[in-house]
This record gives structure tokens, sequence and C-alpha cells, in this order.
């Protein structure tokens, strides 16, 4: 009896976080894409031998053997139905947005946090509320894969550094922060976030239940410098409808599990992640017995 043939296609992603992946390197008898394959061969990083081709849609793929691939680590395509993705775009790319400004080009990009987030939090902020966040956060880091979050002792040893205004006396430690609550954050030419401070001035925001819900809200939209939805339940973390009462949904966690996961290329503008999922989804439904891995490198 013959065995099916399992087709693999890699496409290769720049970004990797590295917690929880392996680096180890490897040999690979597989499919890339066109584009994959004449940058290898252009760079000279690696040897490959092209012993055939195939035509997948408008897509060339190339099956190479016996090369090395670079440190780094396969990670199987995660499908998402399409109600899901454009949620996600929403969310990550502002794209319905973007899509009514048709003389705007989108330039937002995917951003995560690649380094464990160290929070310290300022003795200003109510011993309540620190400890409810911390229990948020713990949630959080249990969760979402390849998102690590602690509290640190010192504000020296963070990247992350919440504090309260509780009397006019107390120390505005970021004026960047314009409005009562809010966040500023920095990330890398990578798309990498690696610093933010939170700021609630609880003179004006004197309840402390409110005062929870909106560290909250801040925590999760820092996550990945998001653009909260118009279209979801307002008790949803990530609407940008005004409530007391948000919480985190089934789908806000969903959404933040989809956005550290790695079966799909990270730091990624709206274009190239629509392409790559294309592909993906193209090769997939021509090859019922294929898999499609994302490659990401360490280098």
């Amino acid at each position: 009896m013959k065995s099916l043939l399992i087709l693999i296609v890699l496409l290769f992603c720049s970004f990797l976080n590295a917690q929880n992946l392996s680096s180890e390197q490897s040999t690979s008898n597989s499919y890339i894409n066109y584009s994959t394959y004449k940058k290898a061969k252009k760079e000279g990083k690696m040897e490959i031998d092209s012993i055939g081709f195939r035509l997948n849609n408008n897509d060339t793929l190339i099956r190479v053997t016996g090369f090395i691939l670079p440190k780094g680590v396969e990670v199987e395509y995660e499908q998402k139905d399409s109600i899901f993705l454009e949620t996600y775009k929403n969310l990550v790319y502002n794209k319905l947005n973007f899509s009514k400004q048709k003389s705007s080009k989108n330039t937002s990009t995917m951003k995560i946090w690649k380094d464990e987030i160290s929070v310290y939090f300022d003795t200003t902020v109510t011993y309540k509320n620190k400890k409810e966040l911390i229990k948020f956060m713990k949630f959080l880091d249990k969760e979402i894969d390849s998102l690590k979050i602690k509290v640190v002792s010192s504000k020296e040893k963070s990247n992350y550094f919440i504090y309260y205004l509780n009397k006019p006396t107390d120390i505005d430690w970021d004026n960047r922060i314009k409005t009562n609550d809010g966040c500023y954050i920095s990330w890398n030419g990578k798309q990498e976030l690696y610093n933010c401070t939170m700021k609630l001035n609880a003179q004006i925001i004197y309840n402390e239940k409110e005062q929870l819900m909106l560290m909250k809200k801040h925590f999760v939209w820092s996550l990945g410098y998001f653009s909260l939805l118009d279209d979801r339940d307002c008790k949803s973390l990530l609407s940008k409808c005004i409530s007391l009462d948000k919480e985190l949904t089934t789908e806000d966690l969903e959404l933040l599990k989809y956005h550290y996961s790695y079966g799909i290329c990270k730091g990624t503008n709206l274009e190239t992640f629509e392409d790559n999922h294309r592909r993906a989804k193209n090769s997939l439904k021509s090859n019922t017995n294929g898999k499609f891995y994302f490659y990401h490198t360490t280098n």
C-alpha cells in the first residue's frame, strides 16, 4: 500500500520570541516558497539542493533537501475562522478605520513583548488594587503562551512602572501621559515592546473598583498597543465603549492567546499578515494531507 505524501511548506519568519521555544539546528526535506528560496540562495547562508518544484495557485513552491536550517523553531500554522481574524486585524492593525480612509496607507504593525514584563508598583498604589492586579497578571501569565510577567522589588529592575497620583505633591513620573489614566509604551525597530509606564490620578478617579478596572484595561491594551474595538460587548476590556464593569471576556483571552502564539509570523504589517494567511490557507486547501509551518529564526 502506498503511503500518503505529507507536504510540508515552510515560511520563514524573521521575528522570534525565544521564550519557551527550542533553538536547535536541523535538516529539512520540504517545500519552501520561492521568495524564501531565492533569498536564502542570494545570502549564501545555507546550501540548498533543489530537487523540483510545484505550483500552488499563484505561488511557486521549491522542493529542497539536505540543507541545514538556521537556528529556530517550526510552529504549525494556527487556523482561525474569518470572523475571528477580522476582529484580530481590527484590534492589531485598526483595519476597519483605515479601510474607511481610502487615501491613508495602513502602516500599523503587530507588536508583542519579547522579553519578560517586569512590573514595579509605586508605593502610591493602594494595597488592595496592587494585590488584585497582581492576581490578574498571574492569570494572564499562566494562560498565555510566550507571555511572561513578574513583579520586581525596585523601579530600576522594572520595565513596567505603575503609579498613582493621590495628592498634589505626589510625583508625576511620566508627564507624557496627558490624561488622568493611561499608559505610555515604547517599542524598538523589530516591533518589540520593551517599556511601559501606567498612571492613574486617584484625585479624580477616587472609586477603588473603577481604578482596578482601568488598570486591567490599560494593562491588557499595553500587551499589544491595541486599537480598542467599536463593535465589542461593552463589558470587554478590549471594547472602546465606556463602562464601569469591564472584565476579561472569553474572546478577549482568545485574542490575546492568538497574539502571543507562534502559528503566524510576528512583527508584521497588515499586508504581510494577510499574505501569510493566504499562502497557508491556499496550501492546505490544495493539499489535504499537507502541513504548513512558520519557521521562526533566531537571527
